[in-house]
């Protein structure tokens, strides 16, 4: 006969797996519309914080596989990150992609938002592809990259001209090229000062019209430019973490050594790989940050990500972790999380344990970030030599 502790506890633990799965399991879909040469690998690595996407002095994507030579008309690229798919779009009104089947034949109905990137002006068939899409419903939102060196042209011409002119005369020259179906908000970004534009509320816009599981997915995934999108991934990461540790304390077999307490090490670490990169605090993301910041800068912040990782991404520092909290943990906490795991699995061995631990690991996950962005922020405030 089954216990009918041990079927509450099960149908517990499942309710956080699927829950979890749901969320590994959402994807978002964004088309990278523009020209060869507008920069957008660049801007699709500052989106990820993560050199998905190959950049250099030529144009690294649409190579056509029978030529190996550049032809940005001829395939789409696709660049993932985590549930984020970022896809270059090749040319339209080309030979291989016309007009009037470029939509379809791409199947753009099923992405969920749309860049359209320019360094220049935009083309007609740009034009088109923004007003059909945004006909159709799909967010689509109009980029001006690589703006830093636009602002360092108009000083060179003019010595006296101001940021501010530089981006009322590119914002006027993008709506006469898109007439009236030009957005409100024009978006000026820089992928090597991403804290200096307009890439965070790009960001912070583009999570706003994504719904549900989506914009928590978008915000997991994207980097980190300002505090408003630290603000964000605290909420994503809160709703992850007790997921995370109720499914490690309701499935903990086997105590601890040398403490009375169950919890599925495996959960736990991937608890904190998840909000690893939340935080940008992979091994891969901060590669990207050490682009941004340059040698000087990581030194400092590499030893504290090492630390981090030490404590948070091992086994043994998650069980010593576990120890140094349980000793400390007071009965009046239980209460607090009885919303989360429920009365029966809060009785049980472990449950304010792991839950502190997630706690912890959010403060000081975000604690680094912050450093970093802080970081970040300075390095794009210094003058340029």
């Amino acid at each position: 006969m089954n216990n009918p502790t041990d079927d509450l506890i099960r149908d517990f633990a499942q309710e956080r797996r699927k829950r979890i799965d749901e969320f590994d399991k959402t994807k978002v879909r964004c088309g990278i519309i523009g020209r060869a040469g507008s920069g957008k690998s660049s801007l699709i690595n500052a989106i990820a914080g993560e050199l998905i996407a190959k950049t250099g002095p030529i144009e690294t994507t649409g190579l056509d596989p029978e030529t190996g030579k550049v032809d940005t008309s001829f395939v789409a690229q696709e660049f993932t990150h985590k549930g984020l798919t970022l896809v270059d779009l090749p040319g339209c009104g080309t030979q291989n992609w016309p007009k009037e089947t470029y939509i379809d034949k791409l199947k753009l109905n099923t992405f969920d938002c749309f860049l359209l990137v320019t360094s220049g002006r935009f083309f007609v068939e740009d034009a088109f592809l923004f007003r059909e899409l945004t006909t159709h419903g799909k967010p689509c939102f109009v980029v001006r990259n690589m703006f830093d060196a636009a602002v360092e042209s108009g000083l060179h011409d003019h010595p006296r001209h101001t940021e501010q002119e530089t981006r009322e005369s590119i914002t006027r020259n993008i709506r006469q090229n898109l007439d009236s179906s030009c957005p409100n908000r024009i978006y000026l970004t820089s992928a090597w000062h991403p804290t200096r534009y307009d890439l965070a509320q790009l960001l912070d816009d583009i999570s706003s019209v994504l719904d549900g599981l989506k914009r928590e997915r978008f915000i997991a995934d994207m980097a980190t430019y300002s505090e408003d999108a630290l603000k964000k991934k605290r909420a994503v990461a809160i709703e992850r973490v007790p997921l995370y540790a109720g499914l490690s304390a309701a499935n903990g077999l086997n105590p601890i050594p040398g403490l009375d307490i169950a919890a599925d090490i495996g959960i736990l670490l991937q608890m904190a790989a998840e909000v690893s990169h939340i935080y940008g605090l992979t091994s891969k993301q901060f590669e990207y940050i050490q682009r941004l910041l340059g040698a000087k800068a990581v030194p400092g912040l590499l030893a504290k990500l090492a630390q981090f990782a030490a404590k948070y991404l091992a086994k043994e520092g998650i069980i010593l972790l576990l120890k140094r909290i349980a000793s400390r943990t007071a009965a009046k906490q239980a209460s607090k999380w009885v919303p989360f795991v429920g009365p029966l699995i809060a009785a049980g061995i472990g449950w304010q344990a792991t839950f502190m631990l997630g706690e912890q690991l959010i403060d000081e996950a975000e604690s680094l970030a912050r450093e970093i962005l802080d970081n970040i922020i300075k390095g794009s405030d210094l003058p340029e030599s």
